[in-house]
């Protein structure tokens, strides 16, 4: 039980930085070509070179979040809190008189849940919102893809299910002794 419970930290906290990573980074959704701009939930990046985007362009674009993203958003900052409460209730699992491997695996669940519709709704939305750009170079940017941080989201889902797995194997039926 205690490798289970070591286990089970190891992978939520590995899980959150995940998430953390994805939340904070620029690469939601990425326009093709080397120097290109990126553009995430919270952070964007206007690129370099011959593709680098007016700064005040980029700005205003980036700020301007259509409705999926906010409610990609608002789902995986929630996923987060409760990745953290996760992690909080794996430090009090130590303690013998407290039981909760129940709300453990429920919390990890909703986590889960909450990352994995956002990037469903992010997946299936990401090209609903037309940006063509056009960079310094006068050069139009019109090619998107989902970049880098969707996919550090996607395993930050598989890893948050893997512990909701791992937190369900830890609850037995565990009989407190009499004293």
């Amino acid at each position: 039980m205690a490798k289970l419970r070591l286990g089970f930290g190891v992978i939520i906290i590995f899980a959150f930085i995940l998430t953390l990573i994805a939340l904070f980074t620029p690469g939601w959704r990425s326009y093709q070509g080397e120097g290109a701009p990126d553009f995430g939930l919270v952070s964007h990046y206007c690129g370099d070179g011959n593709r680098k985007v007016a700064d005040w362009d980029c700005s205003k674009w980036a700020n301007s979040k259509a409705s999926h993203e906010k409610v990609t958003l608002g789902l995986v900052i929630v996923a987060c809190v409760l990745q953290a409460v996760a992690i909080g209730c794996f430090f009090a699992l130590f303690s013998p008189r407290v039981r909760l491997g129940i709300p453990t695996a429920g919390i990890c669940a909703l986590a889960f849940l909450c990352l994995f519709i956002a990037i469903l709704v992010y997946g299936v939305r990401y090209r609903s919102k037309v940006a063509y750009m056009t960079s310094m170079s006068y050069e139009l940017l019109a090619n998107i893809y989902l970049g880098y941080a969707y996919w550090i989201a996607v395993v930050a889902t598989l890893f948050t299910l893997l512990a909701a797995v791992v937190a369900g194997g830890m609850i037995g039926d565990y009989r407190m002794p009499i004293d």
